[in-house]
């Protein structure tokens, strides 16, 4: 009987190829195991669900970060809120109290001549309230102020006379008492600033201003009605004003 060479191969049964490698000989044999997959098909539907869950999960982290870290980045224009008290908070139509150079064009920006201010202003500069009362405060018989065109006080002005000086750079004249009150009703004005949001003009919204009240306020004079000149303005941006002058005292102001 002749025998397979091979050992523990039966006869009839087919011989497979065999190959050398370094001198070892190894025969091949056909793979009966199934594929991974196949013999563990939980493996294929856990593979199915978590890389899913797991991809959702990081897109999910990510938008949840990307905002918490950008408000972490500074800006370049912070948010601040406007306060009237500091005019570089606000936005520029708002900072000025303009109302350019003539009496037509005051009209058009929505201005009118401000007796408390004696200058034309814009509704966002104005305590229309305050300067009412004012109008009120003086020694006349309804409470009204003196105007004078000359230093002498012979030539009586109204405000609607006196608000036709702005256009010209013009100027009138009133008593030291006027003056006063203007100052501290312009001292009521800045505190009233919080509730009613009105501009300070730069022409009064400085320590020149108030300098200048407290001396006349601090030293007073032998005649109380002497006369000083006051500038009509139509730009209150500007924080200088014309110098104020002193008139001789007139027999009929004593």
């Amino acid at each position: 009987m002749e025998s397979s060479s091979t050992p523990f191969l039966s006869p009839g049964e087919p011989r497979l190829s065999s190959s050398s490698e370094d001198g070892y000989t190894y025969d091949k044999h056909p793979s009966k195991a199934k594929p991974l997959w196949q013999r563990q098909p939980f493996l294929a539907v856990f593979h199915t669900i978590v890389y899913p869950l797991a991809a959702w999960g990081f897109i999910s982290l990510f938008s949840y970060i990307l905002p918490f870290t950008s408000t972490l980045e500074p800006t370049s224009h912070p948010s601040v809120t406007p306060d009237v008290y500091r005019p570089e908070t606000l936005s520029p139509g708002l900072s000025i109290c303009d109302c350019g150079t003539t009496i037509k064009e005051a009209l058009l920006l929505n201005c009118v001549y401000d007796s408390l201010a004696t200058a034309w202003l814009p509704p966002h500069c104005r305590d229309a309230e305050l300067t009412a009362l004012f109008d009120q405060a003086g020694p006349g018989p309804n409470g009204e102020w003196s105007y004078y065109l000359d230093e002498n006080g012979t030539v009586p002005l109204t405000n609607d006379e006196i608000a036709l000086l702005g256009e010209s750079g013009g100027s009138f004249w009133s008593t030291r008492e006027w003056h006063i009150a203007h100052c501290v009703f312009y001292w009521q004005k800045y505190y009233r600033m919080r509730d009613t949001g009105t501009v300070m003009e730069a022409r009064f919204g400085n320590l020149s201003h108030v300098e200048h009240c407290s001396r006349l306020i601090m030293s007073p004079v032998p005649n109380h009605f002497f006369l000083l000149s006051v500038p009509v303005m139509m730009n209150s941006s500007a924080e200088h004003e014309k110098p104020s002058r002193l008139s001789r005292p007139s027999e009929g102001h004593t």
